[in-house]
């Protein structure tokens, strides 16, 4: 299955303070729930205070009656009672806030009730107290004057209380029931005891006064009492307590609901913080174990970016550490072909029949779910014997695989000791990164592989530039001296007309001549300042055609064999190219052989059907022609072997090697699509396999690369030439005469300059060579300096106004010039005015 397709969506990662906060959040939801439950202490205060006041009030109302009876002492009691109740409305008017009832308002307004009603009694207490006073305080002094005057001998107050026989029981009674019937006796005989002669006396004056205020006071005391025995305090205290009950009662159903709903709510954030724990718990452990395999894959990668040639052992040893971190017994990687079926490497302690029998049975089911595509793929092996693979729940090992490119895939196989559970999504997910490490290090160590190679053709490439640079120089300077030598030859031969000697010679000068110019141009090929001139030619012709010359240029101690077959292929390129590769070749094996030494050069046809390593490069299979160059010298010794190609490296600088050679060779053999191979064995000798791509194509005679065509002539047309050198300028001169043309020849475009304005005649033509200039100038603006007369610049190729912005009339003539280039170009200017002037090459 691929692994990637069924992955669940990445769950994000569980932060710690989440879990904190939830922490908080069910610890608060708990004190809410236990803040939503009513006081109980505050509830029980509530009601003791209400059972104080009818407490209080009943005491208030029986320490009246003690007052009345006379029992109390003094009425510290009732004030306690009065302060007591006033205390206790102060104690619940806090209280209720407190309690966490809504009807607050209702029991505020009941509350102000029952103090109106304190109040009230506070006043008629206070009236009690007053009246009941003079009550007590006439009751003493009436009853112990009445006994003092009964005691008393005074005939007076004898006969006065003789008038009065029956007052101190009237007097009792009425203290007991205060009633008219009592009343108005007692007050009878209070009279008659005023009228009696004991009136005067001081004692009886004080019992009568007494007397009637006892009469006065004490109806007053009774409504007082009665009006206090009537108070609504007992009322309203149980109207409170009912009114409050009732708001504890909702408030207490309210509460329950509440705390069975912020429990619950703590409950549930409980529950889910231990999932959390749990799912951390859980991701601590992803998280560790992939830690652990970002540590294996580091350690995978310096495996690889360690310096080494061994990429088997590098991978073998990167196998191990993943079946350790996968507690697998056996393993192995393999790199199969695209449709699963061919194993192309294998790594691991795994048996290859094993492994190739495994492949066998699981190539469909792995082709049919994509196994080459950019996801890993993961099959689950249920059982140790590898004999079937259906899903299941136990696991004895695991395949992965993925695609390295696009004409082969990666294969990891792990298998376990003993049968375990099946992997979980996390590990499968590992497994696909673990075969993606090991095929990003397997393709970084090709991809480095590949750079050094080409920082290696990078670094020879600048050294052939280097040397590119110093052979245009030495181009340009040769190209004066050899267009003087094919010029005067060409004229000397067309001086000589018999068939003598001299005019083979001057022949042989001339073909000689034109072989330096190839070269000329080969060497400025190779500075870049020419373009490659490649056609297709017979390998065989070119070499048969040097060797001669290479028998010629080596010391005649070393001899030299050659090995042709016939009926070869063509190759593409230049023979000119070739001739000096094998040229120089022959000169260094001829430096490194023996005195009797022997260079044998033979060329064949092969082929290749696949990818061949050589010593220098690979070889893509195809058709080649083989130039094969073998010589029994010294040798070449390992550790230089990988240098010899090197611009300026060489090991014969003392003797007078420039390091050029093997260099040009290189070149050479490149420009050509080719491959060199060296075989080299000190003591016993070198050879150098020169592989060209064979083409079916009819070569090109080698005799055209060097005869021109037959040559244009004038019919006596004005030619103007400025040439700054007096020799080129005169040799220019007599082959522009030569092809009946009439030259005039100038040292400066000032001296042109002048002719043309005394002369009164425009010229057909004007040559102007470029070394008239220190710099390269605007050749542009010079043919619109002389309008209607057609320009031909001579230009060294060093300096042939490519810097400037091409024009379809400049028309450029390179040097060295020969006579055929040189006629060819006039005429074009000249003969064929009406046609697109061309550049001569």
């Amino acid at each position: 299955m691929d692994i990637s397709s069924k992955r669940p969506p990445q769950r994000a990662t569980i932060e710690l303070w989440r879990i904190v906060l939830l922490v908080a959040g069910a610890f608060l939801f708990a004190l809410f729930a236990i803040g939503r439950v009513p006081s109980r202490d505050t509830h029980e205060s509530i009601l003791t205070s209400l059972r104080a006041i009818d407490i209080n009030h009943a005491s208030l109302q029986r320490d009246v009656l003690q007052a009345r009876a006379g029992l109390l002492r003094n009425y510290d009691p009732i004030v306690d009672s009065i302060v007591n109740l006033h205390a206790t409305v102060s104690k619940l008017r806090k209280l209720f806030p407190e309690s966490g009832v809504e009807s607050t308002a209702e029991l505020d307004a009941e509350l102000t009730k029952l103090a109106a009603s304190i109040d009230g009694d506070e006043k008629l207490v206070e009236r009690f107290k007053t009246d009941n006073a003079l009550l007590q305080n006439s009751f003493s002094i009436a009853n112990q004057m009445l006994s003092e005057l009964h005691e008393s001998s005074d005939p007076a107050v004898v006969k006065a209380l003789a008038i009065s026989t029956d007052l101190g029981n009237l007097m009792m009674r009425f203290a007991a029931q205060p009633d008219q019937r009592f009343e108005k006796p007692i007050r009878t005989q209070l009279d008659a005891m005023s009228r009696s002669e004991a009136a005067s006396i001081p004692d009886v004056a004080s019992y009568v006064v007494h007397a009637r205020m006892i009469l006065d006071t004490l109806p007053s005391v009774d409504d007082t009492i009665r009006s206090i025995q009537a108070s609504r305090t007992s009322t309203e205290a149980q109207t409170l307590q009912k009114e409050y009950l009732d708001a504890y009662g909702i408030l207490s159903v309210r509460s329950a609901w509440s705390r069975i709903l912020l429990g619950s709510i703590s409950v549930l954030l409980c529950i889910y913080i231990a999932i959390l724990v749990y799912r951390l718990r859980s991701q601590t452990h992803r998280l560790t174990q992939q830690l652990e395999f970002e540590n294996l894959a580091a350690t995978i990668k310096r495996r690889f970016n360690e310096d080494f040639d061994n990429v088997s052992a590098a991978l073998t040893d990167s196998l191990g550490a993943v079946a350790d971190f996968f507690d697998c017994s056996s393993y192995a990687f393999a790199v199969v072909s695209s449709d699963v079926k061919e194993v192309e490497q294998l790594f691991g302690n795994v048996e290859a029949s094993l492994f190739r029998s495994l492949l066998e049975r699981l190539s469909e089911k792995m082709a049919e779910e994509k196994v080459n595509g950019d996801r890993p793929y993961y099959h689950n092996l249920q059982k140790l014997e590898i004999q079937a693979f259906p899903e299941g729940a136990l696991s004895a090992g695991s395949i992965t695989a993925m695609s390295i490119d696009a004409s082969s895939a990666g294969i990891l196989f792990l298998e376990h000791t003993e049968v375990r559970k099946k992997p979980d999504r996390d590990e499968i997910r590992l497994l696909g990164h673990a075969i993606v490490v090991l095929i990003q290090s397997l393709q970084a160590q090709r991809e480095r592989e590949e750079k050094r190679a080409l920082e290696a053709r990078l670094e020879h490439s600048q050294r052939l530039e280097a040397v590119g640079t110093l052979a245009g120089g030495i181009a340009h300077e040769f190209n004066n001296t050899l267009g003087a030598i094919l010029g005067y030859g060409e004229m000397a031969l067309e001086s000589s007309r018999s068939s003598t000697r001299t005019r083979q010679y001057i022949q042989q000068i001339l073909s000689s001549g034109h072989r330096a110019k190839h070269i000329i141009d080969q060497i400025l090929t190779f500075s870049r300042k020419r373009e490659r001139v490649n056609r297709p030619f017979d390998l065989k012709e070119a070499i048969e055609d040097i060797v001669p010359l290479v028998k010629l240029s080596i010391p005649g101690t070393v001899s030299v064999s050659t090995a042709i077959d016939t009926g070869l292929p063509s190759v593409f390129g230049n023979p000119i190219e070739i001739q000096q590769v094998l040229m120089n070749l022959c000169m260094n094996a001829a430096q490194a052989s023996a005195e009797e030494g022997h260079i044998e050069i033979s060329l064949k046809k092969v082929e290749f059907g696949n990818v061949t390593s050589l010593s220098h490069s690979e070889l893509p299979r195809g058709d080649y022609v083989l130039l094969s160059v073998k010589d029994n010298g010294d040798g070449i010794a390992k550790s230089i072997l990988p240098h010899i190609f090197e611009p300026f490296f060489t090991t014969r600088a003392k003797s007078g090697g420039t390091g050029l050679g093997l260099a040009a060779v290189h070149g050479h053999v490149t420009g050509m699509n080719g491959r060199i191979d060296v075989e080299s064995r000190p003591s016993e000798g070198t050879e150098f396999k020169l592989y060209f791509p064979a083409i079916y194509e009819d070569p090109v005679p080698l005799g055209q690369f060097f005869n021109e065509r037959t040559i244009p002539l004038g019919t006596g047309q004005l030619v103007l030439l400025a040439q700054r050198d007096t020799s080129l300028r005169l040799m220019y001169e007599e082959k522009i005469a030569a092809l009946q043309y009439e030259p005039v020849g100038f040292a400066s475009m000032a001296a042109l300059k002048r002719w043309l304005a005394a002369a009164g005649r425009l010229p057909d033509l004007v040559l102007l060579d470029l070394d008239l200039w220190q710099d390269t100038p605007d050749l542009g603006k010079i043919v619109k300096e002389f309008e209607m007369i057609p320009i031909l610049f001579l230009a060294d190729p060093g300096r042939d106004g490519n810097g400037a912005r091409p024009l379809d009339r400049i028309s450029l003539l390179r040097k060295p010039v020969s006579s055929i280039s040189l006629a060819t170009a006039l005429f074009n200017k000249i003969g064929r005015r009406s046609a697109l002037p061309d550049v001569a090459r």
